[in-house]
C-alpha cells in the first residue's frame, strides 16, 4: 500500500501545480498595454531619400528652355515692279464674234441641251398624255376600280396604254428627280413607301413594278392600305405626305367609299375639296393637281375642272 499512497501523493501534486500555473499565475501578471509614442522618426537613410527624390521631381518639372531656330533668305524676296503696259478694254458680251454662239446652236438642235440642263438641277420636264409639265418630286395616282378599267376601254385606251404612257413619264426623269406611283380603288397600293430617286435602277424597278404588279381587273388586293376614311380622300393624304410637286390622278371622276355600316356612298365634292385644301395647307409648297379623265359624268366634270383648276392643275379627257 505504501507505493500506491506515495503515487496518490504525487499526482495530487502534479495536479495542484497545474492549476496553480494555469489559475492563479495569468492574474497575477498585468494585461499587456499597445501604446504608440507621438513622434515617429523616420530610418536617417529612408529621410535622405525622400527628400532627394522631392528635390529630383522639383527640377525634372520645370520645362526646358529651347532657343528658336531662325533661318535667313539665300534669296532677294523683294521683287522688281512690273513695267507698264497698254490698257485695253476688253468686254465678252459686246464682242461680235461668240465661238460659243454656233455650239449652243448645235447642241440644241440636236436636243442635247435640256439634257445637259437637267443635269445641273433636279427638274424634269415631263408629259402625261398632253399635259405637259416640269417639276422635282411628281406623283402618279392610277384608279384602277371596274368603272374605270370599263369606261377606259370604251375611250379606246386600254389598261397597257395606261402602263406604257407611266413607263414614258418614268423613263424622262433625271436622276435627281423624285418620283412615286399609287394604284387605288377604295384602299390603294404603293410602288414605294417613299419618293425615289430617278436613277437608272429606280426606274427599272418602277417599270418591273406596272408590268406586275399594276391591277387590270379592277379589284384591289387584300393586302392593300385601307383608311378609316378610305377612297380618293386617303390616296391624296398619302400623296401630300411625300411633299410633291405635281401630282397626276386617272381616273373617271365617279369616287365611291364604303360606309361604316355598309354598303358605299359617293364622295361628296365640299367634303373631297375641304381634305384637298386642308392638305394643301399642309403642304410646304402649292401641289398642281393635273387630272386625267375617261368619260367623265357631267355632274362631276364641272366640279373636276373647278377643284383642278384652282390648285393651277390641268383638266384633260379621253
Amino acid at each position: 500500500m505504501g507505493p500506491f499512497v506515495w503515487a496518490l501523493i504525487i499526482q495530487m501534486g502534479l495536479l495542484l501545480g497545474a492549476v496553480f500555473v494555469v489559475v492563479v499565475i495569468p492574474k497575477i501578471k498585468r494585461d499587456p498595454e499597445f501604446i504608440a509614442k507621438k513622434t515617429i522618426y523616420l530610418p536617417q537613410r529612408e529621410l535622405e531619400h525622400s527628400v532627394a527624390l522631392s528635390e529630383f521631381q522639383e527640377v525634372a518639372s520645370k520645362p526646358a528652355l529651347m532657343e528658336r531656330l531662325t533661318t535667313e533668305s539665300l534669296l532677294n524676296s523683294a521683287m522688281p515692279s512690273l513695267p507698264s503696259l497698254p490698257t485695253q478694254e476688253f468686254n465678252p458680251f459686246n464682242n461680235p464674234v461668240n465661238p460659243l454662239y454656233d455650239a449652243a446652236a448645235l447642241l440644241g438642235e440636236a436636243g442635247l441641251m435640256g439634257s445637259l440642263q437637267g443635269l445641273v438641277s433636279e427638274t424634269s420636264r415631263v408629259s402625261f398624255f398632253g399635259i405637259e409639265d416640269q417639276a422635282t418630286r411628281i406623283v402618279i395616282a392610277f384608279d384602277i376600280s371596274q368603272s374605270v378599267v370599263t369606261k377606259a376601254k370604251k375611250s379606246g385606251v386600254s389598261i397597257r396604254q395606261l402602263q406604257q404612257e407611266a413607263v414614258k413619264l418614268i423613263q424622262s426623269l433625271n436622276a435627281n428627280t423624285l418620283f412615286g406611283i399609287i394604284q387605288f380603288s377604295r384602299s390603294y397600293d404603293l410602288f414605294e413607301d417613299y419618293l425615289v430617286a430617278g436613277t437608272k435602277a429606280n426606274k427599272q424597278a418602277g417599270v418591273t413594278w406596272l408590268e406586275n404588279e399594276f391591277r387590270t381587273d379592277g379589284r384591289s388586293a387584300r393586302n392593300w392600305i385601307r383608311s378609316p376614311v378610305n377612297g380618293v380622300q386617303s390616296v391624296l393624304e398619302a400623296a401630300f405626305a411625300w411633299q410633291p410637286d405635281v401630282i397626276f390622278i386617272i381616273s373617271d371622276g365617279d369616287f365611291q367609299r364604303s360606309k361604316p355600316a355598309g354598303g358605299s356612298e359617293n364622295v361628296p365634292w365640299k367634303e373631297l375639296s375641304r381634305d384637298i385644301h386642308r392638305f394643301q395647307e399642309q403642304s410646304e409648297k402649292d401641289v398642281r393637281i393635273h387630272f386625267v379623265g375617261f368619260q367623265v359624268k357631267p355632274q362631276h366634270k364641272s366640279e373636276l375642272q373647278g377643284l383642278i383648276r384652282r390648285y393651277k392643275g390641268q383638266y384633260r379627257e379621253l
